[in-house]
């Protein structure tokens, strides 16, 4: 099988994205509704989603609020997001409250 993009992300299920994924140097915080915060680093990043990994394996909560810092560290999105997946301290969420994600 031929690939005709080499910039996509290497995975088994980039077939069935959405958006393709592409590797992000930055960091962010994770909300909880209770005010808890945790830190991240981004893996990979695409529209609607990402792929985090916690500083600590913590179980989190179906849904939390996301905030990325950009990778010049002058600006910070936050949105809505849904846990899709967990395994240990890696994590895909997917992001709710905005159609696309720019850092």
């Amino acid at each position: 099988m031929m690939h005709s993009n080499v910039e996509m992300p290497m995975s088994e299920h980039s077939d069935k994205r959405d958006f393709p994924r592409f590797e992000v140097n930055t960091s962010g915080t994770l909300i909880l509704q209770t005010g808890f915060k945790m830190n991240f680093v981004v893996k990979d990043m695409s529209q609607r989603g990402a792929k985090i990994l916690l500083n600590k394996t913590s179980i989190l909560p179906e849904a939390f609020t996301v905030e990325f810092v950009s990778p010049d560290r002058t600006k910070v999105k936050r949105c809505e997001a849904r846990r899709q997946w967990q395994r240990g301290p890696l994590v895909g969420i997917r992001l709710l409250s905005a159609k696309t994600i720019r850092l």
